[in-house]
């Protein structure tokens, strides 16, 4: 019941972003179009909004199992730029503060950093220092790493299933449908 609306708006955003990315960045900065707020710039967005739905439509029709793809970028990617990586730079950054000794530092007049050991010597003091935030946080890095792998291997599954033996692979512009 929610979906429905939660994806048409979720189709309006993107057409909206990616539309006004089109225009602001190629057509404007290469064509020479004019600014969207003045009355021809609006007249030339509207008129190219229809062009935009076209092109994606083909676009989708012309790669059999977008979705399949989809979900294997998504998996790949969007997982650990959501979950993995910040939560890598949190530990990062919570170990090395924490691994600070006294007597280091950073001088800004001379633009040196003082530093009395380096390596894993000084990591593991600093996680072990840190561990209140350095345990959950690796917890979480390698629950963030797991999704991905499980998302990965759904997605080739899937991938499998449509493009491997027995699967339904047709051309896309045909007349039979292709998934």
């Amino acid at each position: 019941m929610i979906k429905t609306p939660s994806l048409i708006l979720l189709t309006v955003m993107y057409f909206n972003i990616g539309m006004k990315t089109i225009y602001l960045e190629v057509l404007q900065q290469v064509f020479n179009f004019p600014p969207i707020s003045t009355r021809k710039g609006k007249i030339y967005w509207y008129c190219l909004g229809p062009v935009y739905w076209s092109l994606a439509f083909v676009v989708g029709a012309a790669v059999p199992n977008i979705g399949g793809i989809v979900s294997l970028v998504g998996a790949v990617f969007m997982m650990n730029f959501t979950y993995t990586f910040p939560g890598l730079l949190m530990l990062a950054h919570k170990v090395q503060q924490a691994a600070i000794l006294p007597g280091e530092g950073f001088n800004p007049y001379t633009r040196v950093t003082t530093r009395l050991d380096t390596g894993m010597k000084r990591w593991t003091r600093g996680f072990l220092k840190s561990w209140k935030w350095s345990g959950p946080l690796t917890i979480y890095v390698l629950l963030g790493l797991a999704c991905c792998g499980m998302g990965v291997w759904a997605a080739i599954e899937g991938l499998i299933s449509v493009f491997g033996p027995g699967g339904t692979v047709a051309t896309s512009f045909g007349c039979p449908a292709p998934v």
